[in-house]
């Protein structure tokens, strides 16, 4: 069924359709004959091969043994060769246990194909029943994870845990199944078929110079990105998980392309441990597979937790920070609010790599936001004669203007709301022959 939803209808192939159970396993079924509990094959999804399987929980309870891995191997090994994407559909009650050492070697060989095929082809795993221990794990190392709404998603179980979707985070999309499906046909007909297609751009179904006027985005970051998207359409991924950062595709001027943006109204845009992860696995996804990455910047900076700060935050920044200065894809950065302390340097700097970073007119940068620069640096001037206030607009105005950023040569240019999807769509477009020209290596002689 779940297969029948993703593929064109009477496209999809079954690949090693007689692999029965060995002989040697018998003994923990009472099925002698039975099908091994995993199909699998390719097809067409809107008319590009894809690979897949899927678990069936109707054939030896979708048990995980070495057959089952040998012919999840083998559709990888037909996949890498293709150049197409793959397709994983979990439901599963494990491996078994009188299986030993070979059903759990099984679940290795199944992670050693996946890992392989990482950052060659898009993998994309739908959980669309059980996917429990080591099978989580393995749904993990793909690209990007659907949830069917009732699935089962743990390593270890909610019964003896007491948190129920506790791996939720890592999913980007959950809905009911035909839905899960029809988000999945998209994605496929979004994403290239592996790492050598390079930057895609189709032809532009909206006006390039479309003009935004004065909008107030009131610090969410999907106003902001509906608006810079063609025909305002774009592909979320982890909604729920983590909202005050949002990652999405979609196409900008016709170019295919990742977005980044933060909401200040959800915890001012702060960079959290998780909204680290969010985003450095996001852009390594995008970096792999030729997609420019968009950041919109509306952010105070790093979190601050009074009771103690969390170990493995500086960790994770430093992987942000590596992951957007390790990126060789296309990078635009605006600031289109605040971009304060870290946020400034780690959301797709021109430091950090980006190509090029506008700011708008409205856009507060710097150390510390004006409340706390005042506070720190003016405090002590504060009389009758000038408020609080006054020195708080003094210092938007003066130290974290836009204009004193771009005297640094750290902003490209200053604009206005208005053209805010006319420079990105300029840019982008500007910039889709990056690294298409090598340097010369022809010697100058002497005079």
């Amino acid at each position: 069924m779940q297969l029948a939803m993703l593929f064109d209808q009477d496209t999809f192939v079954e690949t090693s359709a007689y692999t029965k159970r060995a002989i040697t396993d018998f003994y923990t079924t009472e099925s002698a004959n039975e099908f091994e509990g995993v199909i699998t094959g390719y097809g067409a999804i809107d008319g590009k091969l894809c690979f897949a399987f899927c678990e069936d929980a109707t054939r030896m309870n979708g048990v995980i043994d070495e057959r089952h891995a040998k012919k999840i191997a083998d559709l990888y090994d037909l996949a890498m060769k293709s150049g197409a994407p793959v397709i994983g559909i979990f439901n599963s009650n494990g491996t078994d246990i009188f299986a030993g050492t070979a059903g759990l070697a099984a679940y290795g060989r199944i992670m050693s194909s996946v890992a392989k095929a990482s950052g060659a082809v898009p993998q994309i795993a739908y959980v669309g029943g059980k996917c429990i221990g080591l099978a989580a794990s393995i749904a993990a190392m793909f690209d990007i994870i659907i949830k069917e709404k009732n699935a089962s998603l743990y390593v270890n179980s909610p019964a003896f845990t007491g948190k129920e979707n506790a791996q939720d985070a890592i999913v980007a999309y959950t809905a009911e199944a035909p839905s899960c499906a029809g988000y999945i046909r998209s994605l496929i007909s979004f994403l290239p078929d592996n790492n050598t297609r390079g930057i895609a751009v189709n032809e532009c179904a909206d006006n390039l110079n479309r003009k935004l006027g004065d909008l107030d985005f009131a610090g969410e970051a999907l106003s902001a990105i509906s608006v810079i998207t063609d025909n305002g359409l774009f592909y979320e991924l982890s909604h729920d998980y983590e909202p005050a950062a949002s990652t999405v595709l979609a196409t900008v001027g016709g170019v295919k392309c990742g977005i980044i943006a933060t909401s200040y109204s959800k915890d001012e845009g702060r960079l959290t441990v998780s909204v680290a992860k969010k985003l450095t696995r996001f852009i390594r996804f995008c970096n792999a597979y030729s997609l420019p990455i968009v950041t919109l910047v509306d952010s105070c900076g790093v979190i601050f937790e009074k009771e103690n700060e969390n170990p493995y935050l500086s960790s994770e920044l430093g992987s942000l920070a590596y992951a957007y200065a390790t990126a060789s894809v296309p990078k635009v950065t605006v600031i289109i609010g605040h971009a304060i302390g870290a946020s400034f340097v780690l959301l797709g700097s021109k430091a950090l790599g980006a190509d090029l970073v506008y700011a708008t007119n409205k856009s507060e940068i710097g150390a510390l936001t004006a409340e706390c620069g005042v506070a720190f640096a003016w405090n002590e001037h504060i009389t009758a004669d000038k408020s609080r206030d006054e020195f708080v607009s003094e210092w938007k105005e003066t130290v974290s203007s836009p204009a004193v950023a771009a005297a640094s040569g750290e902003i490209d240019d200053i604009i206005s709301v208005n053209e805010l999807r006319a420079r990105i769509c300029s840019a982008l477009l500007m910039l889709t022959a990056k690294g298409s020209v090598k340097e010369s290596c022809r010697k100058v002689l002497p005079l």
